[in-house]
């Protein structure tokens, strides 16, 4: 009786800590919610949630497609929120040395970027393409898409943010040769067209890219120009001493790749 007593009761207890563990797991209501909240840190738990729910399998299929929906557009809504236009950066870096931006945990942002990445949807494209500059498993997922993915990667050419311009003529280059949009003619046109392009990053990386190219010769005069000519410049840092005490660093990078044109020198950008 007594061994039958004691099992009765650990049997309520386990009953009893099972049921406060269910009540206090969220809803998928209560995780879409969080996904959904101003602040970071609620949509931070909100996806961790949401993550451990997706791989505990015990949701139903309309909850588990719910959550997948939800997590990609959180990554868009993240996105949108790192890639700020060009025109605001300025702002966006003031108000964060005055401590008025609100900064998230290092391990989010590319937690949940790795985690659209494993879901290898091709719904998930616009969210990934946002991405490409802050991981290099965006990218990677997105060459897996091909032809899918390749219209949408190509209209961020026109993006109002430096890196997303920047990421997507890598992302043209790299898949050269896969359609009619990225052929060579085609990259030599963007490649032109970036050298014009009003961030001097931008200007740089592109100037970076044509030294590696096989035609780079065709762009001797453009690069000649742009050594002598390109106009931003930081103080206190010299460069190869041809601008004095200024740094101008698309007009450095223009006058390595002209060396290297000169002495048929391979690139060191890509390697």
């Amino acid at each position: 009786m007594r061994a039958i007593f004691f099992a009765a009761i650990i049997f309520v207890s386990v009953n009893q800590l099972t049921a406060q563990e269910t009540s206090h797991s969220p809803s998928t209501s209560d995780m879409l919610v969080g996904m959904k909240s101003s602040k970071w840190i609620d949509r931070s738990k909100a996806f961790e949630q949401a993550s451990e729910a997706l791989a505990s399998e015990r949701l139903s299929s309309n909850d588990s497609e719910r959550l997948k929906l939800a997590i990609i557009q959180l990554l868009m809504k993240e996105n949108d929120l790192a890639n700020i236009p060009d025109d605001e950066q300025a702002k966006w870096s003031a108000k964060l040395a005055k401590g008025e931006v609100e900064t998230e945990d290092e391990e989010y942002y590319p937690s949940l970027i790795s985690f659209v990445v494993g879901m290898n949807d091709e719904r998930a494209i616009p969210a990934l393409i946002g991405a490409m500059p802050y991981a290099s498993d965006a990218t990677g997922a997105l060459l897996r898409f091909g032809n899918k993915a390749l219209g949408p990667i190509l209209e961020q050419l026109k993006s109002r943010n430096a890196l997303l311009r920047i990421s997507a003529l890598e992302m043209a280059i790299t898949m050269e040769g896969q359609n009619e949009l990225v052929s060579a003619a085609r990259i030599r046109e963007m490649l032109r067209s970036a050298l014009n392009d009003p961030d001097s990053g931008v200007r740089g990386h592109a100037v970076n890219e044509i030294a590696c190219l096989d035609d780079r010769q065709d762009f001797v005069a453009i690069l000649e120009n742009l050594a002598k000519t390109d106009p931003v410049h930081y103080k206190g840092r010299e460069d190869d001493g041809v601008d004095g005490d200024q740094f101008y660093p698309v007009r450095f990078d223009a006058r390595r790749a002209l060396r290297q044109i000169k002495n048929h020198e391979p690139c060191v950008w890509r390697h």
